[in-house]
């Protein structure tokens, strides 16, 4: 028994052994059988004279009932037809009748017969040349030399992937709609298939079984499909080992030879000579059915009977729980994302309120500059197709122009949402890019949406990561987990100081307080004192302090004080801070750099050797050569350096797009354009803003760390570094 068989029998008591009785020809019940035709591609002709190819016609989506009948037939075919004639308007459901008299059976012949039974629009009839209208009768094997022969069925099936039902004898309406009812309900369900592929969980709630080389039993999430295929399942690759891609077009089509999927997969790091070896192994293969794929999923063998690899889990799946994986994977990166087109590939920078409108202009200044070139560049290879030198010509297919959308968000967060969706129904994108401001609310819309979104700028990335959302650092709440470290860990205090017994830290009641002193507490819960003094957000900072400070300071032992405070408030401060008792209790004073910034504030010299800052990026001077060339860019194109990280950062986003677009070769996919993000973020010119950029499968933070430095005027930008670069 075929795995289709069982699993449609398994599923649905329709087709147990005993069959239910019906209103049959000479008063006999009706037979059910499970077939399983491979239809020939053939082209047919309908009534209405016009060509059929005969897959497309049985395979759109959605179920269909279809019958052999002939014009002239006297008994069967006006019974078969009169019970499609009464099922139409009683199920969502296309039906097709083919004639096996295709000599007599004209177009004309054709539509006089759908007229006498009243067919609509959902009913097709169709006819061709007799050779292929035989071959389609012994796929479906109902072929009779003799057509006064030939017996009356039905065939039914849910969707294009589902077995077909087989039901043998006079069928009537009511049945005919119950039986397509009981198939609709045992269908397969994509969802619970993504679940399969992406959760590692069978609908049942428990997780995947599988086995490996020498009998070694597996279970748990981790055996997932997305583990290795990706969730694009266009497959990795790393060590010298090749993940195949798995997606909808490539599974369900036989195996072809295609420039552009040979340079994708070669597009990766270094690999060996055994690794290029298997990539160019063509492997032809035939197209997976639902039975092969099945074979290949739980014995590791795919459709040509070649043994897939050993690293290969082969996996328990019950005939239901493998149905609804089928459906998921035909489904998969079958179609490409919103946001493209045959000519373009949109984009949109996202600017929420607040965001200095010299900062936003200093972003789009490059942007535009970088889309303006990248268009040109497009436009020069598309006029000079074939003539390309090395691997561009294999790009081809991904050539398209890059357009630009700038979406400022206005008002309350809680409208942002309602904004970004207007901004979609007006054109979708594939990708942000970029972009500036709080990104709580826009980073829910990307995951809720599926919307790939690469390093924006902000201060306060969302606490729990998600799928589609990178950012370049972790921003303030990177910071606090780096100075919980800095404070507990020997090795990051030259003053050899085992870590401290206090820490009072200071904010303002708004979020840029507030989520870092959260943070710094709960990293330091159990290995240190923390005492909190939130001030309101429209608090006179001075006059909030002046009291409290003092107390602070007074107790013992002594505290470590930070201050998560902006530069125009620590300015305020100068004058309380630079009395010699203010801090006379405190080892040291520790501020963020990001939030000084861009008012970075004089600060008394009596502090200066208590001043500590945490700093999340490269130290001065210590930049590397990439700085110059990204630089030179910049100068290039007239842009002045006015904010120059940002306009880095942008300029890093925009060319690690750039590159991991051009490594889809064509397949535009959301989820593998994050993905060859993922892979290229470590090999990407760096343009020295941060002194190490990595990303890896389900990372979305590329810089790591932070440095902690003290003022020194004599080091370069009057930054010394205090211990190594921390790594929370």
């Amino acid at each position: 028994m075929t795995w289709r068989s069982f699993r449609f029998i398994s599923r649905s008591a329709c087709l147990a052994a005993a069959a239910l009785c019906a209103p049959a020809f000479g008063q006999q019940p009706y037979v059910r059988s499970v077939a399983e035709p491979t239809p020939p591609d053939v082209v047919l002709v309908d009534m209405d004279g016009t060509r059929a190819p005969l897959r497309a016609v049985i395979d759109e989506p959605g179920p269909v009932f279809l019958q052999f009948i002939f014009t002239t037939c006297p008994t069967v075919c006006p019974a078969l037809s009169a019970t499609f004639a009464a099922t139409q308007g009683r199920a969502d459901v296309r039906l097709v009748s083919i004639s096996i008299d295709p000599e007599h059976d004209t177009p004309e012949r054709l539509r006089e017969y759908a007229r006498r039974f009243q067919a609509g629009p959902r009913w097709r009839f169709l006819t061709g040349r007799l050779e292929d209208v035989v071959a389609v009768q012994k796929a479906f094997e109902v072929y009779r030399s003799d057509k006064m022969q030939h017996e009356p069925s039905t065939f039914l099936r849910a969707a294009p992937d589902e077995p077909w039902l087989r039901l043998t004898g006079q069928v009537g309406p009511a049945d005919l709609i119950a039986e397509l009812q009981r198939l609709m309900a045992a269908g397969p369900d994509p969802e619970l298939g993504r679940r399969i592929y992406r959760e590692g969980l069978v609908p049942s709630g428990e997780p995947l079984r599988a086995r490996l080389p020498e009998d070694v039993e597996l279970a748990g999430p981790h055996l997932a499909c997305s583990s290795c295929h990706r969730r694009s399942g266009f497959g990795a690759s790393e060590g010298g080992t090749l993940v195949p891609p798995v997606t909808g077009p490539l599974l369900f089509e036989p195996r072809r030879l295609e420039r552009a999927d040979l340079f994708r997969e070669l597009y990766q790091e270094v690999q060996s000579k055994t690794y290029e070896a298997r990539v160019r192994d063509p492997r032809l293969r035939p197209a997976y059915t639902g039975a092969s794929l099945a074979h290949a999923v739980r014995d590791g063998l795919d459709p040509a009977g070649r043994q897939l690899d050993s690293l290969m889990p082969r996996y328990r799946l019950s005939d239901e729980d493998m149905g609804h994986l089928t459906a998921y994977l035909r489904t998969l990166s079958a179609a490409p994302s919103p946001g493209v087109d045959a000519e373009a590939i949109h984009f949109a920078a996202v600017f929420t309120g607040g965001v200095p409108s010299a900062e936003r202009q200093a972003m789009l200044a490059v942007m535009e500059a970088f889309f303006r070139r990248k268009n040109a560049d497009t436009e020069g290879l598309r006029r000079h197709a074939g003539g390309s030198p090395w691997y561009k010509d294999d790009l081809a297919a991904g050539f398209r122009k890059w357009v630009l959308h700038v979406w400022d968000l206005q008002g309350p967060a809680a409208t942002w949402r309602g904004q970004l969706e207007a901004h979609v129904r007006e054109q979708s994108v594939f990708a942000l890019l970029s972009g500036a401001g709080e990104w709580g609310p826009v980073h829910d819309f990307c995951e809720r949406n599926e919307v790939p979104c690469l390093f924006p700028s902000t201060l306060l990335p969302a606490a729990s990561p998600g799928a589609y959302t990178l950012y370049l650092s972790r921003g303030l709440i990177g910071d606090a987990e780096a100075l919980a470290r800095y404070l507990t860990e020997p090795l990051t205090d030259k003053a050899g100081n085992a870590g401290p017994a206090r820490v009072v830290q200071v904010y303002r009641k708004t979020e840029e307080g507030l989520a870092p002193a959260r943070a710094l507490r709960a990293a330091l819960a159990d290995r240190a004192h923390v005492e909190d003094l939130g001030i309101a957000a429209e608090a006179r900072i001075p006059a909030a302090l002046r009291s409290n400070l003092g107390r602070l300071s007074g107790r013992k032992p002594a505290a470590d004080l930070v201050l998560w405070l902006n530069g125009r408030d620590v300015a305020a401060l100068t004058a309380l801070l630079a009395a010699p008792e203010a801090l006379a209790g405190f080892r040291q004073v520790i501020l963020s750099y990001d939030l000084l910034e861009p008012d970075l504030p004089a600060l008394p010299a009596v502090l200066r050797d208590k001043i500590r800052l945490i700093y999340p990026y490269t130290l001065p001077g210590k930049e590397g050569p990439h700085v110059f060339r990204a630089r030179a860019w910049l100068r290039s194109r007239g842009i002045a350096r006015t904010h120059e990280r940002v306009q880095l950062n942008t300029w890093f986003t925009l060319s690690l797009a750039e590159h991991a677009l051009d490594h889809l070769a064509g397949s535009f996919s959301r989820d593998f354009f994050v993905e060859s993000v993922e892979r290229e973020a470590e090999v990407e010119l760096n343009p020295g803003v941060f002194p190490r950029l990595s990303l890896g499968p389900g990372q979305r933070f590329a810089s790591k760390g932070s440095y902690v430095v003290r003022l020194d005027e004599n080091a370069p930008g009057g930054l010394a570094p205090v211990g190594e670069w921390i790594v929370p």
